[in-house]
């Protein structure tokens, strides 16, 4: 699902639109024969980490760092800001109930020179709000045309007020999460509109 020389940015299922996972965070699994370690300060468990680095074709010298989580350093946009910078490239993990879901991000964040306005920049689609912005505006991550679906992270006040979807066409199969029942898109959060019960963001370490 994910092909590192062409997309820049791909909706991925770090696990779990199929089943629960055990939290283990001290844990450590075994990668391609070596042995990886969560970062610390992370949501992900042990199985979901080697899950995330699988996914993003990581190697023995792969590694994420945790660099916000809303439980940790506050849900509005200002605090993502403040902890993530210009930090690049990113992964964000979504959590809702039994669903962990994300985006990835080679380019990282780019602020819009006017902070009152919003900056489109090049990726399948992203969308940045800047730091002082209406009540409306939102990050987006995807959109139309873009084969992986779309993510949106809420309102500037808290950015766990989320919506998602990924066209039928581009569900992998085996999926038994929640879909749209019309034309069968899936919606990796249960629903969707929803509000997260944490949002992660961490950078890519070659």
């Amino acid at each position: 699902m994910l092909n590192r020389c062409t997309a820049v940015l791909v909706l991925l299922c770090v696990a779990s639109a199929c089943g629960q996972t055990e939290t283990r965070h001290a844990e450590q699994v075994r990668l391609r024969g070596l042995q990886v370690t969560p970062p610390n300060g992370t949501s992900l468990s042990a199985s979901e980490y080697e899950g995330l680095l699988g996914l993003l074709g990581g190697n023995g010298a792969t590694r994420l760092i945790s660099l916000y989580r809303t439980s940790v350093h506050g849900t509005t946009y200002g605090d993502l800001l403040d902890n993530v910078g210009d930090t690049k490239p990113l992964v964000f993990v979504v959590r809702k109930d039994k669903y962990v879901f994300g985006a990835f991000i080679s380019e990282g964040i780019q602020l819009p020179d006017d902070p009152t306005s919003s900056h489109v920049y090049d990726s399948d689609y992203v969308r940045e709000p800047g730091r002082v912005g209406t009540i409306d505006e939102d990050l987006w991550i995807g959109g139309q045309g873009w084969s992986g679906g779309a993510l949106s992270l809420g309102i500037p006040t808290d950015i766990r007020i989320c919506s998602q979807f990924t066209p039928s066409k581009y569900v992998p199969a085996g999926y038994m999460g929640k879909r749209f029942q019309l034309d069968g898109d899936a919606f990796l959060g249960g629903s969707y509109e929803f509000m997260a019960d944490e949002i992660e963001v961490l950078q890519v370490v070659q």
